[in-house]
């Protein structure tokens, strides 16, 4: 089971009613609290549904506009994200494993909705680089993430990209 904080906006698209009941990770399990929000393509009509995995700050981007329309996506591009960076296949299959359902509640981070608030910013500049809504590839998008640093500690100086993240918590090859 994983947990999805989503910000208000996405809530109401959804039409979900958030819960109070916060579930906790199960053993072992690394990827279990992902934060939700809406992103704007730049094309009318057309959205997306941007997760950001907590703590490591790893992006999913699935084409949509509601949690649920967008969960099966959200699968299967978390397999894809996963794979595309060579995580070993008996984590995925683990995590993924542990990943069979939902629980919806709202944001509790003032520091998360900031640091969305940064990657909107700067998601939303990409998409408009593209021609057309078909055009704009998730795939770039997720990667140029995965290499995109934020602090992670006190100092100025302590910065961390997703990718070393997950190579100082699951001692990834690099």
């Amino acid at each position: 089971m994983l947990i999805i904080h989503s910000v208000q906006k996405l809530l109401n698209t959804s039409r979900l009613e958030s819960c109070l009941y916060v579930s906790k990770p199960g053993p072992g399990q690394y990827l279990h609290s992902w934060y939700a929000r809406l992103l704007s393509s730049g094309f009318v009509g057309k959205m997306m549904v941007m997760y950001v995995h907590e703590p490591s700050l790893m992006v999913v981007i699935c084409k949509g506009k509601t949690i649920q329309g967008t969960w099966v996506t959200f699968l299967n591009r978390l397999e894809q994200l996963l794979s595309r960076f060579q995580f070993q296949a008996s984590f995925v299959n683990s995590e993924l494993s542990q990943a069979e359902g939902y629980t919806v509640s709202k944001t509790n981070s003032k520091s998360m909705l900031s640091f969305m608030n940064q990657l909107v910013f700067e998601l939303e500049y990409d998409c408009r680089r593209f021609p057309n809504f078909e055009s704009i590839s998730p795939d770039w998008l997720e990667d140029r993430m995965m290499d995109r640093p934020h602090q992670a500690g006190k100092r100025q100086t302590d910065y961390l990209t997703p990718l070393e993240y997950w190579r100082n918590e699951i001692g990834m090859a690099r």
